[in-house]
């Protein structure tokens, strides 16, 4: 059995010795992103020298860390390694290190941290372009939504409630018809809502409460409840990097179940894929999970966000692609125009799952 080297010491770089035939090339672009990669996810790979302190792995770290002016850095020492020993683990370092990523599930988690909105996008060590390419939205992509709304004259009889309705998303292409009440606790954001939606009653209040006063007066219940706490981005990077470890908020599961046994209409209830077992069976579609009395339809079809640039949300494409225009609201910094954006439901999302629950 290989022997497992848990001794590390910390030593000032300025006592590290460059391998001088090292035939792995930094080139200073890497040596930021690996910089960055510190900076932010902190120092978990140290760097291994020889007895006389000569790099058999970590040049780049070593690099990165001069660029940011650390005193220190972790090191293990393989005095025990002959030269030859050391050359040789120093190449197959570098060569092992060397695989395909696979590219849907490499999508995938780009696509997760592009929403959760809570990491770098230029802290993972791809440039701005192969960022643009894995989230398939270059800036030639942007079109408007075209779509066509729901027409059916039986939605005139129906009664929509939606909760946590942000600034209406998924209730674009839902038609003229139906009687839609919408629900948001931001007065700026339901201030938007109702002015893209001037038919629909909107009203400023707690969702969740909102919800068990008034459930059984509406034929169709759309919700989706605070999802941070859940997500397996905020478990698995955000805390570790600092953020506050706090309970998952159960008004998921309290909605849930309401509506699972009280509430006699059609209703979806929305949330992202959880770092635990969900406590209730959910259906899956397009890496969300979704709680209903009907069948949810498949939508990996459909792209979920609109514009995203690896430096920066493009708020303004994402605007003219749905149609919205929130040029003229004051929204608070803690929620910017760029996060009501991003946490906006893609309409053709809306459409899909309202179309399945009227062909029951």
């Amino acid at each position: 059995m290989a022997e497992v080297l848990d001794e590390i010491d910390r030593v000032a770089p300025a006592e590290l010795i460059p391998y001088s035939n090292n035939a792995k090339e930094h080139p200073e672009e890497q040596v930021k992103k690996i910089a960055s990669s510190i900076k932010n996810y902190g120092w978990d790979q140290p760097i291994v020298v020889d007895g006389e302190n000569e790099i058999i792995k970590g040049h780049g770290r070593l690099q990165a860390a001069e660029l940011l002016g650390l005193d220190e850095v972790p090191v293990i020492k393989r005095a025990d390694l002959t030269d030859a020993e050391a050359k040789a683990s120093r190449i197959a370092d570098n060569k092992t290190a060397e695989s395909a990523w696979i590219d849907d599930v490499l999508e995938t988690e780009i696509d997760i941290l592009a929403q959760e909105d809570e990491i770098e996008m230029d802290s993972l060590g791809f440039d701005d372009d192969e960022i643009d390419d894995l989230l398939n939205q270059s800036e030639e992509e942007v079109q408007e939504l075209n779509e066509e709304p729901l027409s059916d004259k039986a939605l005139e009889d129906i009664s929509i409630l939606n909760l946590y309705a942000g600034i209406g998303g998924n209730r674009k292409l839902w038609g003229d018809e139906p009687d839609v009440t919408a629900v948001e606790y931001n007065e700026t954001i339901a201030e938007a809502y109702g002015d893209h939606y001037p038919d629909d009653t909107v009203v400023v209040d707690d969702a969740h409460g909102y919800l068990l006063e008034h459930f059984d007066e509406f034929d169709f219940i759309c919700t989706s409840p605070p999802c941070p706490t859940h997500s397996k981005m905020r478990k698995n990077f955000s805390v570790p990097n600092g953020a506050e470890v706090v309970y998952p908020d159960m008004k998921l599961y309290e909605e849930i179940l309401l509506l699972e046994g009280y509430f006699e209409g059609d209703w979806v209830v929305e949330n992202v894929e959880p770092w635990y077992d969900p406590l209730i069976e959910p259906q899956h579609s397009d890496r969300h999970m979704f709680w209903s009395n009907f069948d949810i339809p498949e939508m990996d079809s459909i792209e979920r966000n609109a514009v995203l640039t690896a430096e920066e949300f493009d708020a303004k494409a994402h605007e003219k692609s749905f149609g919205y225009d929130l040029s003229d609201y004051s929204f608070s910094s803690d929620y910017p125009k760029e996060k009501v954006l991003k946490n906006m439901v893609h309409p053709e999302v809306g459409k899909a799952i309202l179309e399945s629950a009227l062909s029951e």
